[in-house]
């Protein structure tokens, strides 16, 4: 069982092909639908394969309970998710590398503000309890993602796309200061979201594969008008559907 999942309805939405999710139940239609769909439940995909769909809500905190109440009700309703798909959009660190409405699979996430504070930088590893430990080790601060080889069919195209290290943060980077302090601390990120760790964690610990998919809507920290695309940022996230190349 496939679960699509996004932080909000318009993320979902854009990400998935037309008609794919069916009239919902006490949601509301037309325009407003952008807005109106239930978060954290399971809502049923028509994508030629068992799917489900689940909106999390904005943050890690909402992911963590949204993708636990999502996995944990489709194991109760008997359809046990095999493979998460979250997709939605992201900052990039630095447009040049990581352009406005450029497409990207995420191949490990980062909470830098998990671990040891000293006053000026987070250090995951030297803080003494990890969030979890799995199976290659305690997991502090980094969470390596699904590699997509385990992908079904109808999402091939995804192995074509960059990856890069994104930064799932619980406030998002608006100063200059702040986004430099990210970047001193992790070179190697190129992206900032909200939920991707959360997600990624929560799959990790019931051994679920994890795939994330962010499409660049802004430049991380202050940023002029030019730096920013949401619309089409949005409109990109409907090419994870397309087949590789």
């Amino acid at each position: 069982m496939l679960l699509v999942c996004a932080a909000t309805a318009r993320e979902l939405l854009a990400a998935l092909p037309e008609r794919a999710l069916g009239p919902v139940p006490g949601a509301a239609c037309g325009p407003a639908a952008q807005t109106g769909l239930p978060e954290q439940e399971l809502l049923p995909l028509r994508l030629g394969l068992p799917a489900l769909a689940c909106i999390t809500g904005v943050g890690p905190v909402n992911a963590a309970l949204g993708m636990g109440l999502a996995l944990a009700g489709a194991r109760q309703a008997g359809q046990a998710v095999s493979l998460v798909l979250n997709v939605g959009v992201a900052g990039s660190m630095d447009l040049q590398q990581a352009p406005l409405r450029s497409l990207w699979r995420v191949e490990e996430e980062i909470w830098p503000e998990y671990g040891l504070h000293d006053g000026t930088a987070v250090d995951g590893p030297s803080f003494g309890f990890p969030q979890w430990e799995g199976p290659h080790g305690p997991v502090f601060d980094r969470l390596p993602l699904a590699a997509p080889a385990r992908l079904p069919a109808c999402l091939h195209g995804l192995r074509s796309l960059p990856a890069a290290t994104s930064l799932s943060v619980a406030g998002v980077s608006a100063s200059r200061q702040r986004a430099g302090q990210l970047r001193q601390a992790h070179p190697k990120a190129l992206l900032e979201n909200m939920e991707g760790f959360a997600v990624a964690l929560a799959c990790a610990r019931q051994g679920i594969a994890c795939v994330e998919v962010r499409s660049v809507s802004n430049r991380v920290g202050p940023r002029a008008p030019h730096e920013t695309d949401f619309p089409g940022a949005m409109r990109r996230l409907a090419d994870i559907w397309r087949p590789a190349p």
